[in-house]
């Protein structure tokens, strides 16, 4: 890559990228690829991108982002996002990212400086920013101010009245809240402080309908650790177990009570109050579920299976399925990853290669593991997938008809129902 910008060589420049790319987020700690992204110039960035700087570095930082927000690695893609904008939008966003990365790093004063900048340049969400630093500096009523200035000149948003209820306390509060759920019922936070605060008042049950709310149409790993605690309160072991597996499924890694406890320590607390359940038990419990389409029920149990079953690709396979309908896209991805590590055959392994590949946007080659696993062994799994791929890479109204001959032929092939269960619900989406 050096090279290619020394010499101003594009396509020597673009092949080299496409490397780096493809070994995202690894390559980002090696010091010579962030040194080569971080102090690129325009015509470094032209070479190198065209004019699709903006883009690379808002994948770039968006990456970095997830890794740590706080890093200088992260901070250096997005000065890097701000120089390449290239209209209002862009600016706009480019800004509005960094102040938050500064104020994540506790510099309020250049926090202070971009938010203002992105607000001026029309970001209106930057507002949320002046807010929290007024508040911070212990002025809650200049927060307010702002905040009001904001919804007093054009037509609220959930959002503003969410911001309107952290500066709040009491009735003012709680009106805020219900009414940002009224204007957008996806926001996360109006649901659980109204919980948290039925529990403080010890109405369990109530905190338990409340988060249910939510947690019906959005799964949020904060909204299960709240009704994990609901249940543990009611003294509902099982349904707790349930939810913490969920979160497990999730996040392997994540920490409970503001971070204090690793959730597979709980896990192990409560399983002592549950009763231990056979494979058989299992599978019974999976069927049930999946039939009734408790999709966190099932991802605990498969969860509980997966620490036994010798199945292990099936399984994993099937959580994936799950992950992608609740709309948990990074973990399916990581499941369908586990799926082909512990795959029991070969025609199996192109199964999930196929999915993996479809799923990345390469609906050829994903046909391709398909059909190359069809010619080892006939299965609902396999011509499935070369239907969903055949649909997605034609648009040869023609193809329809195929794709229903293939999907025909899956249904002939020996299955468990709850897989032809599944798959067929999604064809039908």
């Amino acid at each position: 890559m050096e090279c290619a910008l020394e010499l101003g060589c594009s396509i020597l420049a673009a092949s080299c990228l496409q490397v780096l790319l493809n070994e995202l987020p690894e390559c980002l700690n090696d010091e010579q690829v962030v040194r080569i992204f971080s102090s690129a110039n325009k015509a470094q960035r032209l070479t190198m991108v065209g004019n699709a700087s903006f883009s690379l570095y808002c994948l770039l930082s968006e990456v970095s982002m997830s890794t740590n927000p706080t890093s200088d690695v992260t901070v250096s893609f997005l000065e890097k996002l701000v120089e390449s904008a290239s209209d209002s939008r862009q600016n706009q966003l480019a800004l509005h990212q960094l102040a938050c990365t500064k104020f994540l790093r506790k510099d309020y004063p250049e926090s202070e400086r971009l938010f203002n900048a992105a607000f001026s340049a029309g970001h209106l969400y930057s507002i949320v920013g002046l807010a929290r630093l007024a508040s911070l500096r212990g002025n809650k009523h200049f927060a307010l101010k702002l905040l009001d200035s904001v919804m007093s000149s054009r037509w609220p948003l959930g959002w503003m009245y969410q911001e309107r209820a952290l500066y709040l306390d009491g009735d003012n509060k709680l009106e805020n809240l219900n009414k940002a759920t009224e204007l957008d019922p996806t926001l996360t936070y109006p649901y659980m402080f109204r919980a948290a605060s039925l529990m403080k008042r010890q109405s369990v049950e109530a905190a338990l309908m409340e988060i249910n709310r939510i947690l019906g149409f959005k799964l949020v790993l904060e909204c299960l650790e709240l009704r994990f605690c609901c249940y543990l309160a009611l003294e509902d072991y099982r349904a707790a177990l349930c939810d913490v597996q969920a979160i497990l499924t999730l996040a392997p890694d994540y920490r409970m009570i503001g971070g204090r406890v690793a959730a597979k320590q709980l896990r192990m607390l409560v399983l002592e109050n549950v009763e231990q359940w056979t494979a058989a038990d299992c599978w019974m419990q999976l069927y049930d579920r999946w039939s009734s389409v408790d999709d966190i029920g099932s991802l605990s149990v498969i969860y509980q299976m997966l620490e036994s079953d010798t199945a292990k690709g099936v399984l994993y396979f099937r959580q994936s399925l799950l992950l992608l309908r609740l709309n948990c896209p990074e973990a399916a991805m990581r499941s369908l990853q586990l799926a082909r590590e512990h795959a029991a055959s070969d025609h199996e392994r192109l199964v999930y290669e196929g999915w993996i590949l479809y799923d990345t946007g390469h609906c050829e080659e994903g046909l391709q593991k398909a059909e190359a696993s069809i010619a080892i062994q006939r299965s609902f799994e396999a011509f499935f997938l070369k239907a969903y791929a055949l649909a997605d890479s034609s648009l040869d109204p023609s193809t329809s008809a195929t794709v229903v001959s293939l999907l025909e032929d899956a249904l002939r092939c020996p299955s468990d129902r709850l897989r032809k269960g599944q798959k067929l619900e999604y064809s039908c989406h």
